[in-house]
């Protein structure tokens, strides 16, 4: 054999079996081509039946005439025509076809029917008697004995056997829980059983552990400023007999009433006094900033006479404060997946309450808490319910002795991947007050009206953010011994 034969023999064999290959799938049920006029049924049945090559009974109910012309159509279209407009049907098996007429088919529909209600009846009745019944303890590592029965059960956390309408157990299968093992006794048919035991190996799993990692910032700033002024005069002279002078506002310390008159004595505002010889004199205008010891400042003038006849007493005083404050809450906890956790840390305030019952004491609770439930979903997100509350006492604003609470919180339900940080919320609160006090009139003379006023402004912001970070532990059953 020369090079150029081999080549070709082996181009063929190669070539052949894509040929074979390649070939369309065609359907091998022949075709036939029918003229009947008031054929009897029975024999054009029959005619499909030797075309056909298949077994086919027909019954003996089947009677009748029909009438057809079919040209080229498939031989199992055709019967189904034939029995179709004849009012019969057919039951088709593997190799087998029978004919029979309507009333045939719906008594052995029936009948069938019966046969599998009476099968099922004598079944239930041993599984009754329990003659088909096994017992099997189903231990669980993870899942609650109460959740996984519930779960059996088709949502029924009890029931009497006979009752069971759904789930994985027969009608008079039943459940036992064993809680100090945690465990679950089944009793029921084998395949119930063995099917339960699948079912209870693919569910009882262990749980996630989530740990929930949030942070509460509470941002505060505070400006405030305050400038104003005290000044007084004092001049002594006389007209005729009589003297006069100038002097500040004075306030009763005392009142009493005698047999011989009114006895009262005036002295002036502790603090809000000018000199002379010696003695105390109030203010004529006393506007000063609110100064406490430590803060703000006072700049003071004083020009007299020699002989004290005329004396001039000024104080100015300013005060500006500037504050910044954070408090950072950092609450945390760990739970398993669809179980809620709560952590809680704060105080609770007692108040008393007067009913028909007598003076009771309860309790109001200031707490800084986080409540959560996660579910991990299996794209990696974990979702969230969460509630972060941030409660403090304010003693500056009391009720009856008792301080008010001072309530932040949030709620909201939320999808964060596995490590990611999400804010759950925020509030920004900003308070701006601006006060003039004065002399009416005076205070508003241009350029003099700032000698007989106090000013006083403040600027007071609070920022609230809540973040949530979730975090899976991948290894907290990890055995390290």
């Amino acid at each position: 054999m020369n090079r150029k034969t081999t080549t070709l023999f082996f181009l063929v064999l190669l070539i052949l079996p894509l040929l074979c290959f390649s070939q369309s799938t065609k359907k091998t049920v022949p075709k036939v081509s029918f003229d009947f006029i008031d054929a009897d049924v029975r024999n054009v049945i029959r005619i499909l039946a030797e075309v056909s090559g298949k077994n086919i009974i027909i019954s003996e109910a089947v009677k009748g005439k029909v009438t057809m012309k079919l040209e080229d159509v498939y031989w199992d279209e055709a019967l189904e025509m034939v029995t179709t407009a004849s009012g019969l049907k057919k039951i088709d098996t593997d190799k087998i076809i029978r004919i029979v007429t309507q009333k045939e088919f719906d008594d052995d529909t029936k009948k069938k029917g019966e046969e599998r209600e009476t099968f099922r009846k004598e079944r239930l009745e041993k599984q009754r008697m329990g003659e088909e019944f096994v017992t099997e303890t189903v231990y669980l590592n993870y899942a609650n004995p109460a959740d996984m029965e519930k779960v059996l059960k088709g949502g029924d956390s009890a029931g009497a056997a006979g009752s069971q309408k759904k789930g994985f157990l027969s009608e008079f299968g039943t459940i036992t829980q064993v809680p100090w093992n945690n465990a679950l006794i089944v009793k029921d048919t084998r395949d119930n059983i063995d099917t339960i035991m699948k079912i209870v190996k693919e569910q009882d799993i262990k749980p996630p552990q989530i740990q929930i990692d949030c942070k509460i910032v509470q941002a505060t700033s505070t400006f405030s400023k305050e400038l104003g002024i005290a000044w007084g005069t004092s001049y002594a002279g006389r007209i005729g007999n009589t003297g006069w002078g100038t002097t500040g506002g004075q306030h009763v310390t005392s009142f009493s009433q005698t047999t011989t008159g009114t006895t009262v004595t005036w002295v002036p505002n502790v603090g809000e006094v000018g000199i002379k010889n010696g003695s105390l004199i109030p203010y004529n205008i006393n506007l000063p900033s609110t100064l406490a010891q430590g803060s703000g400042g006072v700049l003071g003038l004083y020009i007299g006479d020699a002989t004290d006849a005329f004396q001039l007493d000024m104080q100015i005083s300013a005060l500006e404060q500037d504050g910044k404050g954070r408090i950072l809450s950092n609450p945390k906890v760990i739970t398993s997946n669809n179980k809620k956790a709560i952590i809680q840390q704060g105080k609770s305030i007692p108040y008393q309450t007067v009913s028909t019952s007598g003076t009771q004491t309860q309790f109001a609770e200031a707490v800084l808490g986080l409540e959560v439930t996660p579910s991990v979903t299996n794209d990696g997100f974990i979702k969230l319910e969460i509630l972060a509350k941030k409660d403090q006492a304010d003693f500056i604003n009391q009720s009856q002795g008792v301080p008010t609470i001072d309530k932040k919180q949030a709620t909201t339900l939320m999808y964060v991947r596995d490590g990611e940080t999400a804010v759950i919320g925020g509030i920004y609160e900003r308070q701006e007050n601006d006060s003039e006090n004065g002399l009416p009139g005076l205070r508003n003379i241009p350029l003099l009206g700032w000698l007989f006023k106090k000013n006083a402004t403040s600027d007071s912001k609070t920022e609230l953010l809540i973040f949530i970070t979730p975090r899976i532990i991948k290894d907290l059953y990890k055995n390290e011994g």
